[in-house]
């Protein structure tokens, strides 16, 4: 499952559905707002909200029959206003009547005249005085009646269809109010998971924007201010009677207030996912930066993390808020409620109450999508975990947060941990086989030719030279089967951990020197020029002498087994700070076709045919015995060049003792 809108198109879709959502959301609220108003909801509501409709559309019809009492009362004519109230047209029957209850005035006169006995829809009076052309006035009652089921497609006929049609929705609105919050939420949610960090890698990143730079409360604040700013403003529009005089024109006014609020909120929430993408949603704070500027004045405390909290107290914490901020809002709900028990639903402020009600579940729904999210997220990662698709990898760092990202870092943690055991253990499986192999055969052959070369001598068949000959092979094979098993015994200590080092002071120098002398037959057998250059001062290091003895006794004979022959052999010892470093460099006999760290490893040698007397073992005990001198192994190849450099730490001087 997809969580990340990588695409700005698709981002820019998704807030856009999400502003269409808000408005939806708003317009439902103010049709329940209008159906509120009129009782639709109410035990009256079968005939408060028609009764109601009719006794608002009446002021006009009023209005234009006491006109026409006017013209009537001064000659003119009134056949205009009789045509505009005919049957086929109005559903409106209005009768005048003077003070003596003589009709001035039928509008019904021209379709037959009309029975009020005989079935209205609705019916209401209102007495009038008006004034003739000579400034004569009259007095009397103007009655307007509404033919029974309205038989003229007028605006009465229109309105009560309204009604009707409001009757039927009045329910199924609040089912279409609750989808499209969810909607709206679980868009909201999906932008705030979207937000993603341009490096989540480097944990100290700050987010680019300005508006996720300003502080957190402050930021609070300033959005506090202005949604209490545009909500001030709706409230004017219903003090100034917007709403009674012109319906359209304040819903077109609240929409509009609305969508600012909608869009404030996004971008605040959006502010909020970056920032606790980022976790720096406390640290960025005023009050934050307040208590750390007064513990940076008490250095003595030691700072063990700020404001560190568990998971589930957090989650608690956040619990408790909303619901006791929840609380507080119904408390005062409902005490304007009783407060206002004689005046209208509409002066209990249910609009705002449901804003406001909106927005707190808004944000409550998109926090808790956001967990959810995460939840599933940590899931997958936790069952590839389970079932050991260790070589499956997502990248969800954009989508978790907070405690749930260093969960995942643990995954990814004991994932590598995993990886790099199952490896390891793959390369100790490798290793044993390829050790039992390179044993045989390392040992097989100098005892298969000490054996043979034994029975020769002890055939008594062969001539003097020949004794000797023979002897020399069998010296040659014994050293050679010497060397190995000296170096199983070394790396046998070395595996378990049983070889320890004695530190003393020791001049490098002069101890590489002795040990040249050692080599210098094998050197001048295969006509190897050493080229040494020693310091102009003694280095006193600080070493095991018989550890330091052994790794250059390994290089040197690696040197002699794999040079090239009639060429110069170079060697190093100069000072590097706290250090002294050696170095060997030589030319390869045979092309190097492995690397630094094939080299390294134990029973690895260049000569894959095997048919140089080494074991494979010189340079990974060299190695190993460097580091438990506390020093460094380096191993380079260049070309035919193969150059070993190490480092030693140098010791101390002993102090000279006065004769």
């Amino acid at each position: 499952m997809k969580y990340m809108m990588k695409n700005l198109s698709d981002k820019i879709t998704a807030i856009f559905l999400y502003l269409l959502l808000a408005e939806i959301v708003v317009a439902l609220l103010l049709a329940i707002d209008c159906m509120v108003d009129y009782h639709f909801y109410a035990e009256d509501c079968d005939t408060y909200a028609i009764q109601e409709t009719y006794r608002v559309k009446t002021g006009e019809d009023f209005e234009k029959m006491e006109h026409g009492l006017t013209m009537l009362l001064s000659g003119e004519d009134v056949s205009a206003l009789l045509h505009s109230y005919s049957k086929a047209t109005s559903n409106v029957v209005m009768i005048a009547q003077d003070a003596n209850g003589n009709v001035l005035l039928d509008t019904s006169a021209q379709d037959g005249g009309f029975d009020p006995t005989s079935g209205v829809a609705y019916s209401v009076y209102r007495p009038f005085t008006v004034c003739n052309a000579d400034g004569q006035t009259t007095e009397g009652v103007i009655h307007l009646y509404l033919r029974a089921g309205l038989p003229a497609r007028d605006s009465y006929h229109l309105a009560a269809s309204l009604v009707n049609m409001a009757n039927v929705v009045k329910y199924p609105i609040l089912v279409l109010l609750a989808l499209f919050i969810l909607l709206s939420i679980l868009v909201l949610g999906v932008i705030m998971s979207s937000v993603s960090r341009k490096d989540v890698k480097n944990q100290s990143a700050a987010p680019e924007r300005f508006i996720d730079k300003i502080p957190f409360d402050l930021l609070l604040m300033l959005m506090a201010l202005i949604m209490a700013f545009v909500t001030l403003l709706i409230v004017l529009t219903s003090v100034a009677d917007i709403k009674q005089t012109n319906l359209v024109l304040w819903n077109a006014v609240i929409l509009l207030l609305a969508f600012i609020i909608s869009a404030i909120m996004l971008l605040f929430v959006i502010s909020l996912a970056t920032r606790i993408k980022y976790g720096h949603v406390y640290r960025n704070t005023l009050i934050y930066k307040l208590i750390a500027a007064i513990r940076k004045k008490n250095p003595g405390k030691k700072d063990k993390g700020d404001f560190k909290v568990r998971f589930i107290s957090k989650v608690l914490i956040t619990i408790i808020a909303l619901v006791t901020f929840e609380v507080l809002l119904t408390l005062i709900f409902l005490f304007q409620y009783k407060t206002h028990q004689n005046g209208p639903l509409s002066e209990f402020k249910f609009t705002y109450f449901a804003i406001v009600q909106l927005i707190v579940v808004s944000i409550i729904g998109s926090l808790f999508y956001m967990m959810i999210v995460n939840i599933h997220q940590l899931r997958v990662s936790s069952k590839k975990l389970a079932e050991g698709k260790l070589d499956e990898t997502e990248d969800a760092a954009a989508v978790l947060f907070g405690d749930f990202k260093e969960i995942s870092d643990d995954f990814v943690s004991i994932k590598g941990d995993i990886l790099e055991a199952m490896q390891e253990k793959q390369r100790s499986a490798e290793m044993r086989n390829e050790l039992i192999a390179n044993i045989s055969h390392d040992i097989k052959t100098p005892l298969t030719s000490i054996i043979n070369y034994a029975d020769l001598v002890s055939s008594g068949g062969c001539s003097e030279e020949e004794l000797r000959n023979y002897l020399g092979v069998i010296s040659h094979q014994s050293e050679r089967l010497n060397d190995l098993l000296q170096s199983l015994i070394d790396v046998s200590k070395l595996s378990t951990g049983t070889v320890k080092a004695t530190f003393e002071s020791l001049d490098i120098g002069l101890y590489l020197s002795q040990v040249l002398e050692e080599f210098a037959p094998a050197f001048a057998e295969k006509q190897l020029e050493p080229e040494v250059v020693f310091p102009d001062q003694s280095l006193l290091v600080r070493c095991d002498s018989s550890m330091l003895w052994r790794v250059f006794q390994n290089l040197l004979q690696n040197i002699c087994k794999y040079a090239m022959p009639q060429t110069r052999v170079y060697m190093e010892i100069e000072k590097r700070g706290e250090y002294a470093a050696v170095s060997f460099k030589n030319t390869s006999a045979q092309r190097i076709t492995l690397s630094e760290e094939e080299l390294i490893q134990r029973f690895r040698r260049n000569d894959k045919a095997r048919t140089s007397s080494g074991n494979g073992l010189g340079i990974s005990i060299a190695k190993q015995f460097t580091e438990l001198q506390e020093g460094t192994f380096d191993l380079r190849v260049d070309g035919d060049l193969f150059k070993t450099e190490l480092l030693f730490r140098l010791s101390e001087p002993a102090p000279e003792t006065e004769a």
